[in-house]
């Protein structure tokens, strides 16, 4: 039964209309039911959410996007705060002085998700690309994000790489003070982050 609605849901996202568009007030529900399955359970509390509608904001400009089906149903997230309007990552680890930029120019990459489904057909891409065509028009300067350095097959790591993202600094148990369930390690997270960082 279970591996037959599996199934289903497959050969229904493959055919649903997929599309990109801005993260709004009204998704943070579904962005909230969809995160707790694909980062873990309350990773994201409705809050932080809210407060990412507003840090994505800047000159009526909106850097963070969902990617739907055709239902609406969310299938993938790109948070992004604009210049200036972040104070770091979830964890604790960054090193501005390693940075050749100003951090009020800099951008920040939280996370980027995509139903499992769904990966592996270029959506994660798309999302960071119109994210980043956003932020420049922001006048950013640069992008950071912490990378999942133990995501399968370095995923994570090569993704960023790809886009012309390099490391700066690694910071073990980035997660670990996050009161989460790690969809890998449980709780608490015990993963390690590499500060990355893209100059635009």
């Amino acid at each position: 039964m279970l591996g037959g609605l599996a199934h289903t849901r497959e050969s229904c996202c493959d055919l649903k209309l997929m599309h990109i568009r801005e993260f709004r007030r009204e998704d943070i529900d579904s962005v909230k039911a969809f995160t707790d399955r694909a980062i873990g359970i309350n990773y994201y509390s409705q809050a932080e959410l809210q407060a990412y509608v507003q840090r994505s904001q800047k000159d009526d400009l909106v850097a963070s996007f969902v990617l739907v089906d055709d239902l609406e149903q969310v299938r993938g997230i790109r948070l992004t705060c604009a210049p200036g309007k972040w104070t770091g990552g979830k964890g604790k680890g960054l090193s501005p002085h390693l940075w050749k930029c100003d951090p009020q120019r800099t951008a920040y990459f939280q996370s980027l998700f995509v139903d499992s489904v769904l990966t592996g057909k270029g959506w994660g891409t798309k999302l960071s690309l119109k994210a980043l065509q956003v932020l420049k028009k922001m006048a950013a300067e640069a992008v950071v994000c912490h990378s999942w350095k133990e995501s399968p097959n370095d995923s994570s790591g090569r993704y960023l790489r790809g886009l012309g993202f390099e490391v700066v600094a690694i910071h073990p148990l980035y997660w670990m003070e996050i009161d989460y369930v790690c969809t890998r390690c449980g709780k608490p997270c015990r993963c390690t982050a590499e500060e990355m960082i893209k100059y635009l």
